[in-house]
């Protein structure tokens, strides 16, 4: 819950301040806008690429850390370097965010073998996850009275997702049942049996 809850933070933020950051930056409505285009376009491509890539194996860790490197990437470049390649910031945090929200979903799904039960592991993930994730904003729009500027939010926002890359070393298939409370695998195909 809290992984998915820092890691979907950035969203929120994203969504309510990409564009007036780059109004205080001098540029119009419509091209700040089309920056959260950009975005969604780059989150489309991100939600379906990165689960396929990660299909092949159980342990599903080091997408998730390339998706948390991916967002460092567009918050570090939001922050330090917004001009330098201001497509670019978005488009790679948007895959970033879109691919490992897709890929948490994955990872609760993994850590019970029938959907039926996973199912409501996923929404009590989800449930808790999206209220985290909803308070950023509103941290950000603090951050930003207190500054006069946005960097310090996108700053925030890198030592969340640091927080989120250290949770998943947590999320080893191998301790998947044990977290759960599951029988060994040996009992429950016995059981089944």
């Amino acid at each position: 819950m809290a992984l998915f809850g820092l890691i979907n933070g950035g969203y929120s933020s994203m969504i309510a301040w990409l564009a007036p950051y780059y109004q205080e930056q001098g540029w119009s409505n419509a091209q700040s806008g089309a920056l959260i285009s950009i975005m969604a376009i780059s989150q489309g491509c991100g939600a379906v690429a990165l689960p396929l890539l990660a299909r092949r194996r159980p342990d599903r860790r080091r997408w998730l850390w390339a998706t948390i490197a991916m967002q460092a990437t567009g918050f570090a470049g939001l922050a330090f370097a917004p001009a330098v390649v201001p497509l670019f910031w978005p488009a790679i945090c948007g895959i970033g965010l879109a691919g490992s929200f897709a890929l948490c979903l994955i990872v609760a799904l993994d850590h019970l073998p029938r959907p039926e039960q996973a199912g409501p592991l996923a929404a009590l993930m989800q449930g808790g996850g999206f209220l985290l994730a909803s308070m950023p904003p509103f941290i950000l729009a603090r951050l930003h009275e207190g500054t006069g500027g946005f960097a310090a939010g996108w700053i925030m926002h890198l030592g969340w997702i640091a927080v989120a890359a250290a949770l998943v070393l947590r999320l080893d298939p191998a301790g998947y049942g044990s977290a759960m409370d599951l029988p060994p695998a040996s009992s429950t195909a016995e059981a089944r049996a």
